[in-house]
């Protein structure tokens, strides 16, 4: 490896003297640093404690036991009636159930009914679903219940086997503020039956299920919603919609598709596939049947925080507590006098809530960013009368966040326990069950110590990152990788160093410098989190408590001061990425930006002091306002990073084109400003082939580093976040953070080697393109003279000619809803280099776009050639295809949707 420094605008070989060198590469994220959506560390379940199992048949507390080597079973073939029962211990919040039988292969419950109950006595129904081999999961509308009940209802040659059970609260709209309107209603029934949290009211149409029967929610407020569940009900369970329609809106009247599906079961769950931010929605049936249409309960599920509706607030003093819930920071709780010890601030949540995290806010740039509390202790307790200690600490100037190991509580009390002359004021207390690094070494280290914790996370490290894939990343062509590092990979919680914390830091810098790979050490959490969400380490409020804790950047500082210290003169470390994704607040004003920059030229020092040689990388994010100058502080050697994603349009191939355009046209500026080197240093343009290469192609011509995100990522193909990874999809359970045991968490975490996983063929196929430096994106269409079509099927007044006649509205329609069995040919009239096919659907049908898709090719209609599957996504699709000669293309539509296929254009590239 030959060393690295930046020159003018550029990095060099040779510290600087040698030749121009762009990093390309990719971030191995969720290694060193939990990031739940992409690494498989774990999620969080409910709090266990207190419950109890009983059964038909056996004793039943090894489902609740946290090993998956010890199992209930029936002990007999299933006939039905099989049960298990869970008592809580008091009434308790939840609207998920896994059911793992992993441990007895065959032995899942072939059909369950899944009921709960206050009391005991009185049961309800809340789903019925078919079980499944491995881990069993059950979606419903969220429970206010103590007891569960899930009955096996099937029949098999095979015993029911269950090793774990597991309930979730996942943060969902609970019901009471939301009202609802409907395009008919049959007799003594009503749209607000759907709303209202009894699952024993149903709303129903009235009459047999025809298409344009609609039911409008008015959720009260605009909230982030990515999915939602309506229920038939249990009664009504087959008065399910045969084929549906989500639509989303802002202001009640402009409605946005935002998920479609058939039917299947009385439980429908309708994934965005990323967050929208209505206040309105709409459930539209598409289909027809002889059934009414039925809801008994719709279940809106939003962000990560807790739903705050049907809580209460009480206080010692000051006025009006309910403003510290109701979602505006402006409007305040206050004691209306000085800080004194024993001020008190309490809520009760309605029933028992698993959290580990509470935050208290206030509104920025006023006077009440002073009236943090000077000191406090958070006590939670299940009855209100017996509570136990959660955290104690000093409040942090404009916003406190409390994390705590995960348990239940019903009701929280926060205690002010300083002095000052500032009132105590709060803008808004939030609270939820955060799955972020923290939370996660929070809690592993309270369960198993600090020994069997760190054996834990080193499972994983052994695993999701090996020499085989550094393999990998040498053969796409890269020459560099940026590593996110955790910061308690070198710190306990307590602060204290850990014993060995560089063995994988040493470990991935010789294996990937044996390779001709630099490495760039990125610090991407800090302690209390350097932003606002868990890819800083910490979800919480903005600022976040390490902008307002000394300690804690005094620890990052140590950490600085030692990696700088051991990789100084290490050829093989491309250099120092102080702080991933700084943010104080999401607008920053001057104040914010000036903390921020005096705090990097603080490490700056710290890393010059030790290592006057390595690249230090400075974080412009979110943008180049948001960093100084390197004559501000006198910096040298230095490189800016950026971090480009549109996230609102993850469908939508026109906002991934404008992001596109803008950052490759806002590098002049950028070089200008700072003179210095730019890095790209995290992006994804989502399922649009087309615009990596251009991006990449651009980044290359203008002499800018880039590495996208990520190298790995866990989710299935159809995940519109999955398509990040170069390897993706592995359908593994991950570990109960809070529940399994340590050998079943270890076992989990071995099931995520990349061997498990699929390679991402098309974005893996796009990047050895661009990995050696080529800078020119010139993608050659191949004509579409001599071309003709043929379909599986056509709609009436269309044509299969009209989707080769280039993007002028008018396509060719398949007139059915997809079913998985279509398909679109074409024979281009002579043989033809393919290496991308553009799908795209007509302008007015955005969302006839395929589910899923094979595409084949031949070059003589007969023998074909697989050379690109996957997930369909958005309305224009530019797919990369293995490179082949072909004078037929055959598209198959593999999925499922109660639209028709439908196609405006068919573009071929034979290069690009």
């Amino acid at each position: 490896m030959d060393f690295l420094k930046a020159s003018g605008h550029v990095l060099k070989t040779n510290a600087g003297t040698g030749k121009t060198i762009n990093l390309r590469g990719t971030n191995v994220g969720g290694w060193l640093t939990q990031e739940d959506w992409m690494s498989p560390l774990g999620e969080f379940a409910l709090d266990r404690t207190g419950w109890s199992a009983t059964a038909s048949s056996g004793p039943a507390e090894n489902v609740l036991d946290g090993s998956r080597s010890t199992v209930w079973s029936t002990g007999a073939s299933q006939s039905g009636g099989e049960w298990l029962r869970i008592d809580l211990g008091a009434t308790t919040f939840f609207d998920r159930l896994s059911v793992d039988d992993s441990a007895s292969p065959g032995q899942y419950a072939r059909n369950l009914d899944v009921e709960t109950s206050k009391d005991g006595s009185a049961w309800t129904s809340v789903a019925n679903q078919p079980g499944a081999e491995g881990v069993t999961t059950v979606r419903f509308a969220l429970q206010a219940a103590r007891y569960l009940r899930v009955t096996q209802t099937g029949d098999a040659a095979v015993p029911w086997s269950v090793s774990e059970l597991n309930l979730f609260d996942d943060p969902t709209l609970h019901p009471g503020s939301q009202t609802a309107t409907a395009s008919s209603s049959s007799v003594n029934t009503s749209p607000s039956m759907a709303v209202d949290g009894n699952p024993s009211t149903v709303w129903q149409t009235g009459t047999p299920q025809v298409p344009g029967q609609s039911i409008t929610v008015d959720l009260g407020r605009v909230v982030a919603a990515d999915k939602v569940l309506f229920d038939s009900g249990a009664d009504t369970a087959n008065d399910y919609p045969r084929s549906w329609q989500v639509a989303t809106s802002e202001d009640g009247s402009t409605f946005v598709q935002a998920a479609s599906g058939y039917g299947h079961n009385r439980v429908i769950q309708a994934d965005f596939q990323g967050f929208k931010y209505p206040r309105y929605l709409r459930i539209t049936s598409t289909g027809t049947a002889d059934q009414w249409w039925s809801i008994a309960e719709i279940a809106v599920s939003t962000g990560t925080t807790l739903d705050r509706s049907g809580w209460v607030a009480t206080a010692t003093g000051g006025d009006a507590p309910v403003n510290a819930l109701d979602g505006d920071v402006n409007t305040r709780w206050t004691t209306g006098t000085a800080q004194t010890a024993g001020q008190k601030f309490q809520v009760d949540m309605g029933a028992l809530t698993t959290l580990n995290d509470v935050a208290i806010d206030t509104a920025k740039n006023t006077t009440s960013e002073g009236d943090w509390a000077r000191g406090f202790t958070l006590e939670l307790s299940r009855d209100g009368t017996t509570w136990t200690t959660a955290a104690t600490g000093a409040g942090t100037f404009k916003a406190t966040n409390i994390s705590f190991p995960a348990q239940a509580a019903r009701y929280l009390r926060l205690t002010q326990t300083g002095s000052a002359l500032q009132w105590w004021s709060i803008g808004e207390l939030t609270a939820g069950l955060y799955n972020d690094d923290y939370n996660l070494n929070t809690t592993l280290t309270q369960r198993f110590g600090v020994t069997g914790a760190q054996a834990v996370i080193d499972a994983h490290r052994d695993t999701w990152l090996q020499t085989s894939d550094l393999d990998s990343i040498k053969a796409a062509g890269l020459n560099y990788i940026r590593v996110p590092i955790g910061w308690n990979t070198f710190l306990n919680l307590d602060g204290t160093w850990k014993a060995s914390p560089w063995d994988r830091l040493d470990w991935v810098v010789r294996e990937a410098s044996s390779r001709g790979i630099y490495v760039l050490l990125d610090l991407h959490t800090v302690p209390g989190g350097g932003c606002s969400w868990a890819s800083c380490g910490r979800v919480g409020p903005s600022p976040n408590s390490f902008w307002g804790t000394p300690r804690y950047q005094d620890q990052v500082d140590d950490i600085w001061k030692a990696m700088a210290s051991r990789y100084a003169g290490n050829p093989g470390v491309a250099g120092y990425d102080l702080i991933n994704e700084p943010l104080v607040d999401p607008a920053e004003d001057a104040a914010d930006i000036q903390q921020k920059n005096d705090y990097f030229n603080r490490l700056y020092k710290t890393v010059r002091a030790v290592d006057p040689d390595h690249v230090v990388v400075m974080p412009a994010f979110l943008g180049a306002d948001s960093v100084a100058k390197p004559a501000t502080y006198g910096w040298t050697n230095v490189m800016y990073e950026f971090h480009p994603y549109d996230m609102s349009g993850p469908k939508d191939w026109t906002a991934q084109d404008n992001l596109v355009t803008n950052e490759l046209a806002a590098i002049p500026d950028r070089f200008a400003a700072f003179g210095a080197p730019l890095l790209v240093g995290e992006f994804s343009l989502y399922y649009n082939d087309d615009e990596w290469a251009r991006f990449m192609a651009g980044l290359n011509a203008a002499s800018v580093s880039w590495s996208n995100w990520a190298y790995k990522v866990k989710g299935a193909a159809d995940d519109g976040f999955a398509y990040w990874g170069q390897y993706y999809d592995d359908p593994q359970p991950v570990p109960i953070v809070n529940s399994d045991d340590q050998a079943t968490f270890t076992a989990k975490l071995r099931q995520f080697d990349t061997s498990r996983f699929h390679e991402n063929t098309g974005l893996v196929g796009v990047i050895k393109q661009f990995s050696g430096g080529r800078s020119a994106y010139a993608p050659k269409v191949v004509s579409h003279d001599g071309w003709t079509a043929t379909a599986s099927s056509t709609a009436t007044n269309s044509s299969p000619a009209w989707g080769i006649d280039g993007t002028n509205g008018a396509g060719w329609y398949s007139g059915r809803n997809m079913t998985g069995d279509e398909w679109y040919e074409i024979d281009m009239g002579a043989a033809q280099s393919v290496a991308m096919i553009t799908v795209q659907t007509p302008t007015a049908s955005v969302d006839d776009y395929p589910r899923g898709f094979d595409i084949e090719v031949s070059t003589n209609g007969v023998t074909w050639t697989r050379v690109a599957t996957g997930a369909g996504y958005g309305w224009k699709r530019p797919i990369a295809t293995a490179p082949s000669t072909a004078r037929f293309i055959r598209i198959a539509q593999t999925g499922s949707a109660p639209q028709w296929w439908s196609i405006d254009d068919v573009t071929v590239y034979s290069s690009y």
